[in-house]
């Protein structure tokens, strides 16, 4: 096989899980069965750098029982590429635009929150450039997420504390890779906030292993208030990962070809405005980076093919 069409795939498969959740990968693994499935996550700690000034104040999600609210992200993304000593031309993929409904179910005497996430819809809009066949596969892809849902307990400082995802018989069994994005976005989209009383300018900093498709990663995130009332607070953050070298297993690959990781770095920033009387994010923007480098090798007889990939994230929010 031409090793550009190989890099392609490994391309595909790899930045699609991880990067964008809800772009599919080039082409899906197989899974057997889906059933709905519960798990207990690792806390994760947060190391309080500043408590801000005064008057310092306690920050909980107090929402109501029944109560509802929905989020529109957009999502535009561009990728570009280099395989060997050839670049290939920055592509703009199709936007995405996702609407994300939450339910609160229960609300424990200690503060811990019931809810429910869930997609209610997501469109992907082309541009002059987007093949018509990858719009409409990533299309079919986003409409198979419709109707899954992720039942999660929240403390009142935003950590979830355990989580089920709830799939429809007629979901397709072999989108595990969509199904494993579902879970991490939505869990991603609780912010946990410190325990600790704070203020304006409060700073904290969350710094966890996370493993994405099989790829190991270690991510740090820096928060710092800078609005606080009553109502809320509007919360600045920035965010790194990296992953170590480490070989891949790329969906949509043959067992003869081996992809390697040899490095990767993202950085990102952004702010969103929190109401304590709901779950979502109010409003926010985020925009990141991604530049990593693999090395693929088709067969043993052949040598190794460098490819480096750069992708861009713009991400805008909105809830009602």
């Amino acid at each position: 096989m031409n090793k550009a069409v190989i890099a392609s795939i490994v391309a595909g498969g790899m930045w699609g899980n991880i990067v964008a959740p809800s772009v599919p990968p080039a082409m899906a693994q197989s899974l057997p069965s889906v059933q709905p499935t519960a798990t207990t996550p690792n806390p994760i700690g947060i190391e309080l750098l500043d408590a801000g000034a005064e008057p310092r104040r306690e920050l909980k999600f107090t929402p109501a029982i029944n109560s509802k609210q929905t989020m529109t992200m957009t999502m535009d993304m561009s990728m570009e590429m280099t395989i060997g000593e050839t670049p290939i031309p920055k592509t703009p993929l199709p936007k995405m635009v996702l609407n994300v409904d939450s339910t609160v179910k229960r609300v424990d005497p200690s503060g811990d929150i019931h809810c429910q996430f869930a997609y209610s819809d997501l469109q992907a809009i082309g541009n002059p450039d987007t093949a018509p066949e990858l719009l409409a596969a990533i299309q079919k892809s986003l409409k198979s997420l419709v109707g899954i849902k992720l039942d999660m307990v929240i403390g009142g400082n935003g950590q979830v504390k355990s989580k089920k995802l709830i799939i429809p018989k007629t979901v397709d069994p072999k989108l595990k890779n969509l199904l494993e994005q579902f879970d991490r976005s939505m869990s991603d989209l609780s912010t946990q906030l410190p325990t600790e009383r704070v203020g304006l300018g409060a700073k904290w900093r969350i710094n966890n292993s996370i493993k994405i498709s099989g790829i190991n990663l270690v991510q740090s995130a820096t928060s710092e208030i800078v609005e606080i009332d009553n109502m809320g607070v509007k919360i600045k953050t920035q965010m790194t990962q990296s992953a170590p070298p480490q070989d891949l297993n790329i969906p949509g690959t043959t067992p003869d070809v081996k992809s390697r990781l040899t490095s990767m770095a993202s950085s990102g920033e952004g702010s969103y405005l929190l109401r304590f009387n709901s779950l979502l994010p109010v409003t926010g923007k985020f925009a990141a980076k991604t530049d990593s480098k693999l090395s693929v090798q088709s067969g043993s007889k052949e040598p190794p093919t460098d490819m480096s990939t750069k992708i861009s994230i713009d991400l805008d929010f909105d809830s009602k």
